[in-house]
């Protein structure tokens, strides 16, 4: 690829911006944490260690069941989850990160913190700080204002397992 610099023809609107800020967290999460790709990631980081069934785990990651479960067959035979019967339905299956997952994403969660402060250092540490505090109203609504901080996934998602 060329040096030279690409601007949009049209002025960037929102997600046309937030598609550039992902191309680079894509680009420096292959470079420096290359066993998770972000759609992994993605699915991946929903997890809480009790896991959850891939229907459970669909509607957190706000995806298909099916797409859902492709997903796990993928990180399954990278041996980041393990899958097994879950015990309230014989038909269902329940999903768990392995130690091989949670060194995965705990090394996805060092070059995002690390792509943080960049941001942050760019701009200045409030004005991210605001512009954080915005982006989580925007996207999770009230319940964005308090999750702006947290570093433990454990309370992140809205389903939790059954059974």
């Amino acid at each position: 690829m060329s040096d030279v610099k690409r601007l949009p023809a049209a002025e960037p609107h929102l997600p046309m911006m937030m598609g550039m800020v992902f191309a680079r967290v894509r680009e420096r999460l292959a470079a420096e944490a290359p066993e998770l790709r972000p759609s992994q990631l993605r699915v991946l980081e929903w997890l809480p260690p009790e896991g959850l069934t891939i229907t459970e785990l669909a509607e957190c990651a706000e995806m298909t069941t099916q797409g859902c479960g492709q997903f796990v067959r993928q990180l399954a035979d990278l041996a980041m989850v393990e899958v097994s019967v879950a015990e309230h339905d014989a038909r269902a299956r329940r999903v768990r990160i392995t130690d091989r997952g949670r060194a995965a994403l705990a090394r996805s969660a060092e070059v995002l913190r690390a792509c943080d402060e960049a941001w942050a250092d760019q701009v200045g540490p409030e004005r991210y700080r605001v512009f954080r505090e915005v982006l989580a109203e925007v996207a999770l609504g009230a319940a964005g204002e308090s999750a702006v901080g947290e570093q433990s996934g454990s309370s992140r998602g809205s389903v939790r397992p059954s059974g």
